[in-house]
């Protein structure tokens, strides 16, 4: 008899800030080895019933809980949330914030760490564990530049090198493209064959996880399991569209064909099933039911001619980009992760400023137009809600806009309304957004977009957290506005389902360059373009192949007209008089942009770890930390021009010995300059005659012996000894934090009797410096999106104003970071011990005890010279 490892007896639970509970009489067993699927719509309560086989719940998140829960013979309630997780491992749904280190090695570690493994033996582990999912090469790599694929893999073999129990994954096809989710399942169902691990996958994309059998699917709704049943025997219900679920495509077009699926096997795998035996009848279907569209005339309404970007000035985003968008078009932009078509669109919007080429809106030149002008003109709605919103209540949120345009309350209030009706949130317009899901933060920032009437809409992954009911939902009142007001949509999508049913043509981008422009159903079915851009065939084109259908595109074709006419139609939205912006008119092409030469580097602001191979990052970060300190101490107490003089020479050789391209300092360099001067010219004028006082003597340079700012050569002396202190400093401040890792750095500060987890606190604030940059970038265009101006041509206190919208959505998306953050290292055994293993540490070698010395040496030295000499100033005059 099939062990139990999970066992749920009438279990209930209420959120601590709720009446009503989430989840409602739970009884479930699942046993060893078992390979479950929960689905559910959005809100059912499946993500719920995973913090609970986690213990999240009641650890993490505070309630009401009845009934009782048991997790490998834990009582979950009553049990310590870190040896539950000593039995089940969470790959969560944001990988990215799984993450809590720089290196692929030093993540898979992390557990290991917390559990105090000796490093020899956590070395070994995190090998072999990368060797099981396909990593060892990327040993070195950091997480964040890793493909979606290869991110889900790392995240997997964090949790694995605990030899746990149950691997739970919590909607882990959610950001990735339709290939890589495949090799993702591929990957999932591989352990388990090959282990006797209990595998939990919560996922509302149900065809795509049922390309590997799974043994179970529970159907979640209304925080109850109303199915507890086989694959097979669910699909050859009804139920799953009755609750707002997708059913597998081919299975949908196989019942539209009027086909007998009893006789077809198991009917959740479509490889096995006899599908050749409803040829006939799918052949007639499709020969009945197809209808010849006509193609409209079409006028042109945006393009973008030899569009070229790089984020980096290296490796391009964008090449050579030609795309023509035609008025009231739906029109999806796929590819891979990574393939440009994130930054197209924030070029369309002006939020990024394009290297080279074009942009044209109904024949208009737009590269010198604002993102606030364009805005009037092309709404964008970002992936992340976070981004985007800046108010607290949800009326507000939608309001903003129209506000900021100036328009009356009694004409706002009525368009504000209908649209959130539409977005089915009208009921909800007063409630706070701290309140709300992710999905139903997601419908607000559409609705902010959509009150404001533009005649371009771009939707970055429009459908990510969506369940299918709200997605048609929301799609088909996009489909209203697209066929009333004539609203032309650009949906940049890993979303076949919604590429196939709503567009009917695509933009297929590949490693920033336009792989194939033509009629998605066409795209869907060439097999060379899907490989190419990491798509993947449709089970309606698996389905006609078999079939012997010739015209696959036009069978592909009937099969969406015919879904829709199955699908309600949207209601009427309010409409508010239009105000048409003005555009800047430059009667002529924009000026060029100045070019970046071929392998010359963009930098930005952010300040963060630069891994290169100078013989300053093998630096113990013990050494790196003593030096960094002495230098403190000795450019802070000397005076004397010939040590601050070698100190600031050295620090700019350490800079240059480093091998990070001075560039990247650039900015810094600027700022620091600006404050040295400043500070010694408020020296000055607050005390002329500084240098005097310290060194007895009085030489004017210019001016008069009786004026009060006669300047004297002493004073000019004493401000270049208290500039070159700062010059000596700063430089060696950019370096340490330059070739110092943080965890290295973490590691460093528990060796010198610092808590790890105040040390490991540090090290995260390092780590997510350039993310905090970042998400800062992110939300500033999104508001510029949204008509927020920071530009000098407003005045400053619109542009205080507009920098607050910024401000308050940084710090609601860093607290939601934070909260993931905290439970992925919770999750993963952080906090349990008094004491934890470091994978990066090292021992002290004969160049760190020769880098200490050194510095030691120069800071005795001054002090000797200073205190033991008693000469303050070195002055040669």
């Amino acid at each position: 008899m099939q062990e139990d490892l999970i066992t749920f007896n009438d279990f209930s639970f209420t959120y601590q800030a709720q009446t009503e509970a989430t989840l409602r009489h739970i009884n479930l067993r699942i046993g060893k080895g078992e390979k479950i699927l929960i689905a559910g719509p959005s809100g059912s309560g499946k993500s719920t019933l995973g913090y609970c086989i986690n213990a999240l719940i009641p650890h993490a998140f505070n309630g009401t809980m009845e009934g009782s829960a048991f997790v490998c013979g834990l009582d979950v309630e009553h049990s310590d949330i870190y040896t539950v997780n000593q039995k089940v491992g969470t790959v969560m749904q944001d990988t990215d914030a799984q993450f809590v280190a720089l290196s692929v090695a030093e993540d898979i570690a992390f557990s290991l760490e917390n559990q105090c493994m000796n490093q020899q033996d956590m070395r070994a582990l995190v090998t072999n564990m990368a060797r099981v999912v396909d990593m060892e090469a990327f040993l070195s790599h950091s997480p964040q530049h890793l493909s979606g694929g290869q991110k889900q893999r790392v995240s997997l073999a964090g949790v694995l090198v605990d030899d746990v129990e149950v691997l739970l994954f919590d909607e882990p096809l959610a950001n990735l493209d339709p290939e890589t989710g495949r090799t993702a399942i591929a990957l999932i169902d591989e352990l388990a064959r090959t282990t006797d691990k209990t595998i939990i996958i919560i996922e509302h994309r149900l065809e795509d996880v049922l390309s590997c059998p799974v043994d179970r699917i529970l159907v979640m709704q209304d925080g109850a399991i109303v199915s507890d049943t086989t694959p097979n025997e669910l699909l050859g219900t009804r139920l799953l569209p009755s609750l707002g679920i997708r059913d597998p495509l081919y299975l949908a077009a196989l019942r539209l064909a009027g086909c007998d699926l009893s006789d077809l096997g198991d009917l959740s795998n479509l490889d096995a099933m006899p599908v050749e035996r409803c040829a006939a009848l799918l052949k007639a279907w499709h020969m009945r039911s197809r209808e010849e569209v006509q193609p409209p005339d079409r006028v042109v309404q945006l393009q973008v001619k030899n569009l070229s970007y790089s984020y980096d000035g290296i490796k391009p985003a964008l090449k050579a980009l030609d795309a023509t968008i035609y008025q009231g078009e739906m029109v999806s932009i796929l590819g891979s992760n990574g393939a440009g078509k994130s930054t197209l669109a924030q070029l369309l919007m002006g939020v990024l400023k394009q290297d080279g080429g074009d942009i044209f809106f109904e024949d208009r030149l737009i590269n010198e137009c604002s993102a606030s002008q364009r805005s009037s003109m092309i709404g964008f709605v970002m992936q992340n809600p976070n981004h985007m919103i800046s108010c607290d209540l949800v009326y507000d949120e939608v309001a903003f806009a129209l506000r900021q345009k100036g328009y009356a309350e009694e004409q706002i209030k009525d368009r504000v309304m209908d649209v959130l009706g539409l977005c089915a949130l009208r009921p909800y317009h007063h409630w706070p957004i701290s309140a709300l899901s992710y999905g139903q933060k997601k419908r607000v920032t559409i609705a902010s977009i959509l009150v404001t009437q533009p005649k371009v809409l771009i939707l970055d992954e429009p459908t990510s957290a969506q369940d299918y009911q709200r997605y048609t939902t929301l799609m088909e009142f996009l489909s209203h506005l697209n066929r009333t007001i004539g609203l032309t949509i650009l949906f940049i999508t890993h979303d076949m389902h919604l590429a196939l049913e709503y567009t009917r043509r695509s933009l297929v981008l590949h490693e920033g360059e336009l792989l194939c422009d033509k009629p998605t159903n066409e795209v869907f079915s060439d097999e060379a373009v899907l490989r190419q851009a990491n798509l993947k065939v449709t089970s309606l084109y698996t389905l006609a192949k078999r079939c012997g259908i010739d015209d696959i595109p036009s069978f592909i074709e009937t099969f969406v007209q015919t879904e829709a006419k199955g699908r309600g139609s949207a209601a009427d939205v309010c409409s508010i008089p239009r105000r048409e912006e003005e555009w800047l008119e430059t009667g002529k092409k924009s000026k060029p942009k100045k070019k970046i030469k071929k392998g010359g580097r963009k930098f930005g602001f952010t300040l963060t770890y630069e891994d290169t191979d100078s013989f300053l990052h093998t630096l113990n970060g013990v050494a790196k930390l003593g030096v960094f300190l002495l230098w403190i101490i000795f450019s802070l107490t000397t005076f004397d021009l010939r040590f601050l003089a070698f100190g600031t020479v050295c620090s700019f050789l350490l800079l240059i010995v480093s091998r990070i391209p001075l560039r990247k300092f650039k900015p810094y360099f600027i700022g620091m300059g600006t404050v040295i001067a400043l500070n010694a010219l408020f020296i000055y004028l607050f005390s002329p005659d500084q240098g005097t006082l310290y060194l007895g003597t009085r030489t004017i340079i210019i001016g008069s012996p009786d004026a009060q700012y006669a300047l004297t050569l002493e004073t000019l002396f004493y401000l270049v000894v208290v500039c070159l202190k700062y010059f000596s400093i700063f430089p060696m401040a950019l370096l340490f934090v330059s070739i110092t890792n943080p965890s290295e750095f973490a590691s460093s500060l528990n060796r010198l009797g610092v808590s790890y987890r105040i040390s490991y606190a540090v090290a995260l604030a390092l780590r997510y410096l350039p993310e905090v940059s970042s998400s800062y970038l992110n939300i500033l265009r999104a508001q510029m999106a949204r008509g927020v101006d920071v530009s000098k041509d407003v005045s400053l206190a619109k542009r205080v104003s507009s920098v607050s919208r910024i401000l308050a959505p940084l710090v609601l998306s860093s607290l939601d970071r934070i909260e993931v953050i905290t439970n992925a290292m919770i999750l993963r055994g952080f906090g349990r011990m008094e004491k934890r293993t470091w994978y990066l540490s090292q021992s002290l070698r004969a160049r760190d005890y020769l880098a200490l010395g050194f510095a030691l040496v120069l800071a005795s030295a001054s002090l000797w010279v200073r205190f033991g000499m008693k000469v303050m100033f070195w002055y040669p005059f």
